[in-house]
Parts: structure tokens; sequence; C-alpha cells
């Protein structure tokens, strides 16, 4: 069992749907802090031929509540209008705005909730299953960070974790191997592709880049380009 944890994001890069699609069961981290200005509500997407940061609106933002005990407003119309602009002539805009707007006008509000499905409805848009879960349907107690961790890997007995190459100064792999589990690295590969606007590539944005200039065989491909290296 390869198991995978991550915060829920709205819409994350590439790298994210990398993690998640490496794994069996990935488990959406929705009961932690939020962090400001993080990637919890906002994103990078092109715009002019430049990268800009789009952020929908949460209500009451504290990074002493967690992700799940925070809501959105309601208010897409802006990034509507945003999308728009940016991306009216990339080659998959039609259903890729309708994906967009349907998952926003869904009705629910939770961000955590509201995060996970826009993962979700990627994978459905491009064909993958995700076996999921969320983290606060196992109370966590007194567990924190690396042991956080480690009990969910022993709750779905993974032998393996995947994280992203960002946890290597987060996690220690003899503790990892000390309850036999495996701690592995998903190392992307990002591949240039056209974008609209004509100028160098810009790499690290939103997946709605990527669904904006790639057929969904292509995005499915680029899902599964990583490399996976074994923390020693």
């Amino acid at each position: 069992m390869k198991l995978a944890v991550m915060q829920p994001y709205f819409m994350p890069y590439l790298g994210y749907f990398q993690l998640a699609r490496s794994c069996d069961h990935f488990v959406f981290l929705d009961d932690v802090a939020f962090i400001k200005q993080g990637f919890i509500n906002r994103n990078r997407i092109l715009l002019d031929g430049q990268p800009f940061t789009f952020s929908l609106p949460v209500s009451n933002i504290s990074s002493f509540r967690r992700i799940n005990e925070h809501w959105f407003t309601g208010q897409f119309d802006t990034l509507f209008g945003q999308l728009r602009q940016a991306y009216r002539r990339a080659p998959f805009f039609a259903p890729v705005s309708a994906l967009i707007e349907t998952l926003c006008s869904d009705g629910e509000l939770n961000v955590a909730r509201k995060a996970a499905a826009s993962v979700l409805s990627v994978f459905d848009y491009l064909g993958l299953p995700l076996a999921h879960s969320f983290a606060s349907c196992f109370p966590a107690g007194e567990a924190r960070n690396q042991r956080r961790v480690l009990d969910l890997c022993a709750r779905f007995e993974a032998d393996r974790y995947h994280n992203s190459p960002g946890g290597r100064a987060l996690y220690n792999a003899s503790a990892f191997q000390a309850e036999g589990v495996r701690l592995c690295f998903v190392e992307g590969r990002f591949q240039a592709y056209a974008q609209v606007g004509g100028g160098g590539f810009v790499p690290g944005l939103s997946i709605i880049d990527v669904l904006m200039h790639n057929p969904p065989e292509r995005v499915r491909q680029m899902l599964d380009d990583y490399l996976l290296e074994e923390a020693r």
C-alpha cells in the first residue's frame, strides 16, 4: 500500500497531481491549520503572458483554525472573468472553463471540501481513479506532523509513504523504517508545452494552465512523468 497525504489546495500545480497519481490511497489533510498566503485558496495562472496569482475569497481567515473550519464566500465571478481573459484563446477553454464553473457552482463552500473537490474533478475529467479520504475522519489526538503521518500509514497498513520533494526537511527516514514504512519522494518532470501568448514557457502554474493547453490524453501522460526516490 502506497499512501500520500497533503493539505487540500484549490486547483494546485501539476506536481500535486503527480503525487496523488503515484499512490494507492490519497489523504486530504483537512484538519490542520489554515496557512495564510499559502496555496489553499490561491494559485497562479498565465495572464497576458505573465504569472498571475488568483485568490478565492474566504471568510474570516485565521491560522488558529483548521482548513475545514473555513468557508469560501461564494464569490467566484472574479475568477471566471480572469480565466476568460487569460485563456479564451486556449484550445481547451470550453471544457475546462465548464469544469471549473460547475465545480464552483455546486453549493459546497467548505474550503477543505471544495479544494479537495477541485482535485477530484480533474481526475474525473481525465478519466482516472483516485482512492481518497479525509484526515478529519481519523481523529489525531495529540499526534502532529511526522507522528500524524506515521499513524495514518499504520491505519491504512501502508508500507510506502510518498511525499513531495519539499518534505525532505520534514521527515526522518529512520523513523519511517522503524515502523516498516519506506519514505519516498516524487520528483516531477515538467515538460514544456505551448501556451497562449507565444512567449517563453512558464512552468509551475495551476493545473488549470495545463488543462487549458493540453488534451486529456497528454495530461494523463504528464501525471505519470515523475521519478520516485527512496530516502536513505
